[in-house]
């Protein structure tokens, strides 16, 4: 068998400050090398190589697409930049890496990781939503006919999430930018009942603050009890409403995405159109079937199936045959449902908020408007 060559070498830099080596086989495959992984992983080289022998880990197993392997290789590196050349080094693939985070994601979502594994987990969530953002604002710039940095754009994307939202009028009470209700409340500029009903929506994702009452008095605050929030979830927020900053905030992240979300779609076919190229490098594909079932799009490496409806189409299911039909597909994976006229953006909000096990419906066609915002 061919000894897999490293062709070609370079720095991988996803997130700032955290360089990675990255290679090209003579086979074209893309992989990193064992300790850039580790480091992009936010793991101990030694810990990752140990890996291998045992994947996936047991709690990782239901949320590891079944057959998963590690899938390591010997190579030898020929690229003339690397530091490394004319030696034998291990790496490995992007199947694999995104298998790693996307298991640490979700178990830590389903509160299984150990306390020694939760900084993994919470790397993992931030490298998930990071990289998806960066290939949806790369995918649509390139439909736009832009040429954008990756490294950047992962980069600006992954960047301290406290600048941007600072820079959009964001003041924390609570020091060591921890954001109050009444913080929230001024920044998103909604009523405390629109706050809350956001915040219920996102309960399993988002982490209240129990603050002792030394620090609700250094604060200037009367309370006797108050809770607070980190940046993190105060942009997960905001990415998940339709506040006037809300779409501001997703407009800095996927870039200006006007040219496509106003496109006059009619139907499946031309939202065919914008999805391959919006979602190229997904494994994206169209009438994809799941045994008897067939699914108008799947985004496999999202876990995401996408069904284009008419907007009174929906209404005339077999009411019980759909509610199996989602149940069993739920069981693996995202449903967002969607009105063919909706726009690109309005589709984006639902994805930002996919988990598996939900059903999102979007059928309200209306634009976005700010008047009619949080009404």
């Amino acid at each position: 068998m061919k000894e897999p060559k490293a062709v070609y070498y370079g720095k991988v830099e996803l997130i700032p400050g955290i360089i990675c080596d990255g290679y090209v086989l003579d086979d074209g495959t893309a992989v990193m090398s064992l300790r850039g992984t580790a480091d992009l992983l936010g793991i101990d080289h030694m810990i990752l190589n140990r890996v291998e022998t045992n994947w996936p880990p047991k709690m990782l197993k239901p949320f590891i697409h079944k057959g998963s392997s590690v899938e390591t290789k010997l190579v030898k590196v020929v690229a003339k930049n690397s530091p490394h050349k004319g030696r034998k080094i291990k790496v490995y693939n992007t199947s694999f890496i995104e298998s790693f985070i996307r298991g640490y994601a979700l178990a830590l979502a389903n509160d299984i990781l150990r306390p020694n594994q939760i900084h993994i987990g919470k790397r993992s969530i931030i490298l998930q939503s990071a990289l998806v953002q960066t290939a949806l604002e790369t995918a649509i710039k390139q439909a736009c006919g832009l040429n954008p940095n990756i490294q950047d754009t992962a980069q600006k994307t992954y960047a301290d999430v406290a600048k941007l939202l600072k820079d959009t009028g964001l003041k924390c009470s609570i020091a060591g930018n921890i954001a109050t209700k009444k913080d929230m409340v001024n920044y998103f500029e909604v009523p405390p009942s629109t706050l809350n009903s956001n915040l219920r929506k996102l309960q399993n994702e988002i982490e209240q603050i129990d603050l002792d009452r030394e620090v609700i008095r250094a604060s200037g605050s009367k309370a006797t009890r108050l809770y607070g929030y980190s940046l993190e979830d105060v942009g997960k927020l905001a990415l998940n409403m339709d506040s006037v900053i809300g779409i501001e905030l997703k407009k800095q992240i996927f870039g200006d995405i006007g040219t496509l979300a106003k496109l006059d779609t009619k139907g499946e076919i031309e939202w065919q159109k914008v999805l391959t190229q919006v979602f190229a490098g997904f494994s994206f594909h169209h009438n994809y079937t799941f045994g008897s079932y067939r699914a108008d799009f799947f985004v496999e490496y999202l876990r995401i199936i996408l069904e284009c409806n008419g907007y009174d189409n929906h209404r005339y299911y077999n009411k019980q045959e759909e509610k199996e039909r989602e149940q069993l597909l739920n069981q693996n994976y995202t449903i967002i449902r969607f009105h063919h006229q909706i726009t690109l953006e309005q589709l984006f909000n639902g994805i930002l908020r996919a988990k598996i096990g939900k059903t999102i419906k979007l059928y309200e066609i209306e634009p976005v408007s700010p008047k009619t915002l949080n009404v």
